[in-house]
């Protein structure tokens, strides 16, 4: 039985593939894809742009796959190097959506942030990101950096005060998404800084919506929780 030839394309041939399945089949539709076209074979540049244009692709679906292809597949070929690329994806409104945003941030930027080495210069390199004009690429780097906020042992001792530098320049920003990630960015750090994560709410409590309030204190003690949320009212009551 001679085998059916495989489209030089790959990525019009996943969108074929994809648009006959379920997004609950979707990983095993892209496992069996990366193997017919022998991309493994392949340097990892060529898997990261065919990635890329995926998550390029208008539908989610491709979007996801792209996503998967780099958390699964390419997960140990991720580098900070690699970020002002992923930027592009927020600058050219590739990521605009609160599912698609959150796979991004949570699996691919925290694929390059697992891997000790370069670590740091991923760190500084998503911190820049806080005055990002895209406010989905402010978050992404909010909730990346939310995944590592509670460990206390990478051998980063300058994190603490790059992830509060991010946290008091994006809550300026009117974003509703802004506020929410600023939140659990700093609900990460008070599991590992609870004194440094109170004293930044105190100071920083007027800027913050009742939202970003809430899920900022949600892991500390519930006498704590209730004094800054205290301090949240007074410092967000107008008066004369």
């Amino acid at each position: 039985m001679v085998k059916a030839r495989l489209p030089l394309d790959p990525v019009a041939d996943l969108r074929r593939r994809l648009a006959r399945r379920t997004t609950r089949a979707l990983r095993g539709t892209v496992v069996r894809w990366w193997a017919d076209h022998g991309l493994a074979s392949h340097p990892a540049i060529v898997g990261k742009r065919i990635a890329l244009a995926l998550i390029e692709q208008r539908h989610t679906e491709p979007k996801l796959a792209g996503m998967l292809v780099l958390h699964e597949l390419l997960a140990d070929q991720l580098r900070a190097s690699d970020l002002p690329g992923f930027a592009r994806l927020y600058a050219d409104d590739h990521l605009a959506d609160e599912r698609v945003a959150d796979w991004f941030a949570t699996r691919v930027l925290g694929a390059v942030l697992a891997r000790p080495r370069g670590r740091l210069d991923a760190v500084i390199a998503l911190v820049g990101w806080r005055d990002a004009a895209s406010p989905w690429q402010r978050r992404g780097a909010c909730v990346a950096l939310a995944g590592i906020a509670s460990q206390r042992d990478l051998g980063l001792p300058g994190l603490v005060p790059l992830v509060l530098s991010v946290c008091a320049s994006v809550l300026w920003s009117p974003e509703r998404c802004d506020h929410l990630a600023a939140g659990w960015l700093l609900r990460e750090l008070s599991r590992a800084e609870p004194e440094r994560a109170c004293a930044f709410f105190r100071r920083h409590a007027r800027l913050m919506t009742r939202e970003c309030a809430r899920a900022a204190v949600a892991e500390l003690p519930a006498p704590v929780r209730a004094q800054l949320l205290a301090v949240h009212r007074r410092a967000t009551t107008l008066t004369r």
